[in-house]
């Protein structure tokens, strides 16, 4: 009889994931996700990072699986801007941006998804989001992007 087990080959482990946040921002409930953290905006609207995984079939790319967290998350009438690719501590990572209003004001969502082994194709992919909204928007979205650079996967995470 065959045993399955965790980690095991057909369920290996998540990877290592550590990302530096602000002073002031607190770990919050992860959820599915490995980990996850809010802080307040510069007029007090929420900012959020979470990093978790997601399961891709094999053969997927992270645009793929950016695309498929992305849409799954956008609320009807989103600007959803094109695919893009980053370097986030000498790892390539696919991103993409998605905003839409609400009536506290606008929301501005980033996705972003790599392979823990750094090959062009893998499962599971890392997967980190972000959030901002309201009226600091701009300034904040700056403030997220900072947290998001300091994401580290793997050894030395």
């Amino acid at each position: 009889m065959p045993v399955l087990a965790f980690p095991g080959p057909q369920a290996p482990p998540p990877p290592a994931v550590t990302v530096e946040v602000p002073d002031g921002w607190e770990p919050v409930p992860a959820g599915p996700d490995l980990l996850r953290a809010r802080g307040a905006g510069t007029v007090g609207d929420p900012i959020e990072v979470g990093v978790g995984t997601h399961r891709a079939a094999v053969g997927a790319l992270a645009e793929q699986v950016v695309e498929e967290v992305s849409t799954a998350s956008a609320p009807e009438g989103s600007e959803v801007e094109p695919v893009f690719v980053v370097e986030i501590g000498g790892r390539e990572w696919a991103a993409r941006n998605v905003s839409w209003d609400e009536p506290g004001g606008p929301v501005v969502e980033v996705v972003l998804a790599t392979s823990p082994d750094g090959s062009d194709d893998a499962a599971p992919f890392v997967v980190a989001t972000g959030r901002v909204r309201g009226s600091g928007v701009d300034d904040d979205y700056d403030v997220l992007q900072g947290v998001l650079e300091t994401i580290v996967v793997g050894a030395g995470a």
